[in-house]
């Protein structure tokens, strides 16, 4: 049991070894690991601090693209809105100009119609003033030239109005 036993020699050897291994490793060992561990964590901060400002950049890339495709939503929503607006005005322009000359047609059918109307009555007359003569022809027993059976016709109308 001897060796469990702790001497006073053996202990001051110890601590004396254990302080001088102390001061070497603290001249050789300790300034560099501390360095190094300083080195790392300067390394660590940087790589954290352009993470971060990484993280940042491409969250305010993000966001431009978002924007940028907010924007491009709306020219587009703009674009149609003024294609609409266009087919409603080349619409009402083509109604507009369908009516016309539909109106324009009706207009000119109506004068169509006038004037041949305005034909008719005037063969009809025609017609009525050569069976008048052919008939004032047979009653009378001679032709009528056109002087006299217009002044026969004045005559008869002078008649009726004196009547009225």
């Amino acid at each position: 049991m001897e060796l469990m036993t702790p001497h006073g020699g053996t202990i001051f050897w110890t601590t004396v070894t254990f302080v001088a291994l102390l001061l070497i490793m603290w001249k050789v060992a300790w300034k560099p690991i501390i360095q190094a561990l300083n080195e790392r964590e300067t390394k660590i901060r940087e790589s954290l601090s352009a993470a971060d400002k990484a993280k940042q950049d491409v969250e305010q890339a993000l966001a431009n693209q978002q924007d940028l495709i907010a924007e491009s939503k709306k020219e587009a929503q703009q674009i149609i809105e003024k294609s609409r607006n266009s087919a409603e005005l080349l619409k009402d322009e083509i109604l507009q100009k369908a009516n016309a000359e539909a109106e324009n047609m009706l207009v000119n059918a109506k004068k169509e119609i006038e004037l041949s109307r305005d034909k008719a009555m005037e063969d009809i007359r025609n017609l009525a003033v050569d069976l008048s003569m052919a008939a004032t022809q047979k009653l009378i027993g001679k032709a009528l030239d056109k002087s006299e059976h217009h002044a026969l016709i004045q005559n008869s109308m002078k008649k009726m109005e004196d009547l009225n």
